[in-house]
């Protein structure tokens, strides 16, 4: 910093050879020369003190142009990160089970439809002849006892299409208990003719 620089003593033993010699040189006087060389001196030191300063704000302003770049650049990957890890959250949220809505005042009721055998259904899904006796009351609560004494991995192989299709062992076996059509009660009968249409409408007749 050319500002803690001191004056020299022009007036002093170290300059006074030098003093001698402009005097010689010019034809001035000793004090003249001294102040001479107190100018040129102020000068110069004023101009190293102009120079230095004008290098100092220069390299400030270079210093904060490279800072505010520097935010700018941080600024610039914290948005591109938090953008990353938002469009992360969205695609983990579009994976999550969603749970659909319900009605907190939609009472569940207290009555199962009655589900025929595994074997009647299947007989609807071929075209098939099958006993209405299958869509009864009784014949639905055979259905679920016999779907509890048979074990869930029992299965065989049916031809369906010109292809072996595996199916669970209850969908070929016909109850013991079935009853022909025009041994049913009336009442039954009826009653039986509602559930099969519901099942011959399932089944896409």
């Amino acid at each position: 910093d050319p500002s803690t620089e001191v004056r020299p003593d022009f007036a002093g033993d170290l300059y006074a050879e030098i003093r001698a010699d402009l005097i010689t040189a010019t034809g001035r006087t000793e004090q003249e020369v001294v102040d001479c060389l107190i100018e040129t001196w102020d000068a110069g030191h004023q101009e190293c003190v102009h120079d230095w300063t004008e290098l100092q704000e220069a390299e400030a302003l270079a210093a904060a142009e490279a800072n505010r770049a520097l935010c700018a650049q941080e600024d610039e990957e914290r948005i591109q990160r938090e953008t990353e890890a938002e469009k992360e959250r969205a695609e983990a949220d579009k994976k999550k089970p969603k749970m659909n809505g319900f009605d907190e005042s939609t009472a569940v009721g207290d009555f199962l439809s009655p589900c025929p055998a595994q074997y009647a259904i299947q007989k609807l899904t071929n075209y098939k002849f099958v006993e209405l006796w299958y869509f009864s009351l009784d014949g639905c609560r055979e259905a679920l006892k016999s779907s509890r004494s048979i074990a869930e991995n029992d299965l065989g192989l049916t031809r369906i299409d010109d292809q072996l299709t595996i199916r669970p062992a209850s969908a070929f076996k016909g109850s013991k208990a079935a009853l022909a059509d025009h041994e049913l009660p009336f009442s039954t009968f009826l009653r039986a003719k509602n559930l099969y249409l519901v099942q011959i409408s399932k089944a896409k007749w």
